[in-house]
């Protein structure tokens, strides 16, 4: 495994046990047709096989990481 892919990997995992912190009855909805949701196993399912949605969670979770050690979303 590159250096790339272990990070890739790493990312994965903490947004999976930050997705696992949630209720598992929650239902999240990512840009999806109108009435679509996912409940939490359903996204987490998604970022393991790194599908399209999973791909947008893990860049969206990321990037609140990102802010939030920033200050950003304390400021605001």
């Amino acid at each position: 495994m590159s250096e790339k892919e272990e990070i890739s990997e790493i990312k994965k995992r903490i947004v999976i046990e930050r997705l696992r912190q949630a209720p598992p009855t929650v239902n999240i909805s990512f840009g999806m047709p109108e009435g679509k949701f996912m409940n939490r196993d359903e996204l987490i399912k998604n970022v393991e096989t790194n599908t399209e949605i999973g791909e947008k969670i893990v860049n969206i979770q990321l990037a609140y990481l990102k802010e939030f050690k920033k200050g950003f979303l304390m400021n605001n």
